[in-house]
């Protein structure tokens, strides 16, 4: 394929806000870099009807949208109980696509956009966000994310690949998938220019969101290629978009351990009702020091943590109002690990409620229907 027969498609596309679904990932057989198998999901957490021309356009100068604001939503604000969670959420788009666009005449494409992390940490998420033309008769979208180390300015080695599928995409909408589970999770990235990569084939008939007016900051390149057993093209630095539709979080304080001897709770992680906040460190048999990290599932009065992977929560909090019964709050904690842990509960005037474990020792649960007098 010549680089004349390679087009730039969009689509045109008006925004109204939609529910959408969960969906699962299906396992990439690629290695990480460190030889293992690596794979991921995709959580659904909202969208945008996009009113899509289904014949597209080849001229991408012609392309105008408004879909509105706050076309992609901040998912943790939806989560009663967690404060924040102990990362940072990178992104270089203003929250308004302008457009969906893939390569038309190429078998697939991808891609990439340049994170430029102030120090080394793992990886809590992913976003990449697709749209679904309505001539398009298929539901569902699969893409590799791809992370690659700088390279003067571009994509250079592979670090590490994930796949993962959205299902379920209704005719001309736009869909962002929210990546923040599996081994994706424990990705770690050092500090510097990172690029991550997204890839995926034109026979899913998916355009990928790009912000064509927004503050860029960053730099962006794609590639394609003919045909399965075509080999890619050279990089294109990016000459349209200011940006891709693409989000990183990266969890810093997982790489900055506190010193072996200081294991103290630093980092207020779920808030419950009346303001009695929680907060946990722990500490790994070689002496590394880190912060517990809020759960997904939370309430006001109950809620998870965990230590190195979202998907296996570590702790169960509850703080509860039982003033009517006897005149205080009580503090329930279920622990199910060997770590040496502490863990705080301060109540609004500062005082505090505490439990902790030593190391290699089964944590005992605890109930404490005295751990605060209520106020009079």
């Amino acid at each position: 394929m010549n680089s004349s027969s390679v087009r730039r498609k969009g689509s045109n596309c008006l925004g109204t806000l939609v529910t959408l679904s969960l969906a699962l990932s299906s396992p990439l057989a690629a290695q990480s870099a460190d030889g293992s198998l690596a794979g991921t999901s995709v959580r659904i957490y909202g969208g945008h009807v996009l009113d899509m021309d289904a014949a597209g356009k080849e001229d991408v100068d012609s392309i105008l949208v408004d879909p509105g604001d706050g076309w992609i939503a901040d998912v943790a604000s939806d989560l009663t109980g967690i404060v924040s969670p102990a990362s940072t959420e990178y992104s270089y788009d203003d929250g308004t696509p302008e457009a969906f666009t893939r390569i038309t005449g190429a078998h697939e494409q991808e891609y990439a956009q340049r994170f430029r992390l102030p120090r080394a940490g793992i990886v809590t998420s992913v976003t990449a966000c697709f749209g679904r033309e309505p001539d398009d008769d298929n539901a569902d979208v699969t893409f590799v994310l791809t992370f690659y180390r700088d390279s003067g300015g571009r994509p250079g080695t592979p670090l590490a690949a994930y796949s993962a599928t959205i299902s379920g995409l209704a005719r001309g909408r736009g869909t962002c998938g929210l990546i923040n589970r599996g081994e994706i999770t424990s990705q770690r990235l050092d500090g510097g220019d990172v690029w991550l990569g997204v890839q995926w084939s034109n026979s899913s008939g998916k355009g990928f969101a790009e912000d064509r007016n927004g503050p860029g900051g960053t730099r962006n390149f794609w590639r394609y290629r003919s045909s399965s057993e075509s080999p890619w093209s050279s990089w294109n630095a990016e000459s349209v978009a200011t940006a891709y539709f693409m989000r990183l979080g990266v969890d810093h304080e997982a790489t900055t351990p506190l010193p072996a001897e200081d294991c103290t709770p630093t980092t207020m992680l779920l808030q419950f009702e009346g303001g009695y906040e929680v907060s946990m460190c722990y500490r790994t048999p070689d002496g590394r020091v880190g912060q517990a990290k809020s759960g997904i599932w939370a309430s006001g009065e109950s809620g998870l943590l965990w230590f190195f992977n979202r998907d296996n929560a570590e702790v169960l909090v509850k703080v509860l109002d039982g003033c009517s019964r006897n005149g205080h709050r009580w503090v329930f904690v279920a622990p199910v690990t060997t770590l040496e842990f502490k863990l705080l509960v301060t109540a609004p005037d500062g005082t505090t409620w505490k439990h902790d474990n030593v190391q290699g020792v089964t944590a005992s649960t605890r109930s404490d229907t005295q751990a605060f007098r209520c106020s009079r």
